[in-house]
């Protein structure tokens, strides 16, 4: 086990290691700070575990050089009531369809035996639909039907990406 996931890190620095790797588009050191059962959930991707919630991450890293996608941490500290809970705020920059998006996220997360196993991330649906959709986003991105719509296409884009990682189709056969 290398000492960026060992058990006597304490989670803020788990989580800080965490998302270091993700601003440096480091899929591998990033997957390496999560548990085999790791779980993410945001308003987008409602729940996905192990490899999915994984590759979620592999493919925003994969398409940064594609969307300019630039990630940076806001702040990292340890909840008040439980010390293996850490609360993060960090950004995401990219391009969407030509249009510019800057999201603010809000995550908790819960770190075991030093490393990341549970992620919640909240944002502001309607202002990031508005920015991804134009017009149309703006207009619709407070609707449930515009969040349905937004979580099968990103649910189809994810197994379309999975579908070409040999690595990733394996996990997405036998969930099949």
């Amino acid at each position: 086990m290398d000492s960026s996931t060992s058990p006597s890190m304490d989670s803020v620095s788990v989580v800080r290691s965490y998302f270091q790797a993700y601003c440096q588009l480091d899929y591998r050191l990033m997957a390496m700070h999560t548990t085999d059962e790791f779980v993410f959930e945001d308003p987008v991707f409602p729940h996905l575990e192990g490899d999915f919630a994984r590759a979620m991450f592999k493919m925003f890293i994969i398409g940064a050089p594609k969307t300019g996608a630039k990630f940076t941490i806001l702040d990292v500290s340890e909840a008040a009531a439980d010390p293996n809970v850490v609360n993060a705020k960090y950004r995401a920059e990219y391009s969407f369809n030509g249009r510019p998006v800057t999201n603010e996220i809000s995550s908790v997360l819960t770190v075991e035996d030093g490393k990341v196993a549970k992620q919640v991330d909240s944002f502001d649906f309607p202002g990031w639909a508005a920015q991804t959709g134009g017009f149309v986003g703006w207009l619709l991105g407070g609707t449930s039907f515009a969040q349905s719509a937004t979580r099968d296409k990103a649910k189809h884009r994810l197994e379309a990406f999975m579908k070409k990682d040999p690595e990733l189709a394996k996990a997405l056969e036998v969930r099949q």
